[in-house]
C-alpha cells in the first residue's frame, strides 16, 4: 500500500506541476506530465488491479481539475496504463529511445482519441492541419521526457518499498530428478 499512496501522491504532485507549466509554457509545448506519470507506473507496475485503480484516479483528478469531459481523462489514462502494461511486458522498453518513442506513440494516440472523444460529445469541431501539427508537437515534447518521468517514478517505486528489478524472474519447472 506504501508504494500505491505513494505514487498516487506523486502523480497528484505532477498534475500541480503540470498545471502550474501550463500557466508559463504555450499548449502545444507543455507536456503532459500526468500521461507520462501513468505510463511510467504502467510500465513499472505488476499488479493490474491496483494500478488501473491507481490511473483511474489519476485521470478522474484530471478531469476535475482540467474541466474537460468528465471522466475522459479517467479512461483514456486506464487506456494507457493497459499500453503501457502490456507492451512492458512484451517490448524491450529499457533504452532512452525505445522509451521516448513508446512516449510518443503513446502520446500522439492519447491526442487523438482525447479528440475523438470530445467531438462525439461536443461535436463541431474540425480536425485541421493545425491541429494535427500541435498534437505531433505535443507527442514530441512528451516522447523527449519520458525517459526521466519514468526514471523519477521507478526511483521513488524503488524507494517506497516496490521490487527493484524491472523484471519478472524466469521460474522454470523441472520435473523428476536433476542429474
Amino acid at each position: 500500500m506504501k508504494v500505491f499512496f505513494s505514487l498516487f501522491l506523486a502523480g497528484l504532485l505532477t498534475l500541480l506541476l503540470q498545471g502550474a507549466l501550463a500557466t508559463i509554457i504555450p499548449p502545444p509545448w507543455c507536456p503532459d506530465l500526468l500521461l507520462l506519470a501513468v505510463i511510467s507506473i504502467g510500465l513499472r507496475w505488476w499488479g493490474l488491479a491496483r494500478g488501473l485503480v491507481l490511473a483511474y484516479l489519476l485521470g478522474f483528478a484530471a478531469d476535475i481539475l482540467s474541466g474537460s469531459l468528465m471522466g475522459s481523462h479517467a479512461l483514456l489514462g486506464m487506456l494507457a496504463f493497459m499500453s503501457a502494461v502490456l507492451a512492458g511486458r512484451q517490448l524491450n522498453l529499457k533504452g532512452t529511445l525505445s522509451l521516448a518513442v513508446f512516449g510518443w506513440v503513446v502520446s500522439f494516440f492519447y491526442g487523438l482519441a482525447l479528440y475523438a472523444i470530445s467531438s462525439v460529445f461536443l461535436g463541431g469541431m474540425e480536425l485541421s492541419l493545425r491541429w494535427f501539427v500541435e498534437n505531433f508537437v505535443h507527442a514530441s515534447v512528451n516522447g523527449l521526457l519520458t525517459p526521466l518521468v519514468f526514471e523519477i517514478f521507478s526511483r521513488l517505486a524503488v524507494w517506497a518499498g516496490a521490487d527493484d528489478s524491472s523484471e519478472r524472474a524466469l521460474y522454470i519447472e523441472t520435473a523428476g530428478r536433476v542429474p
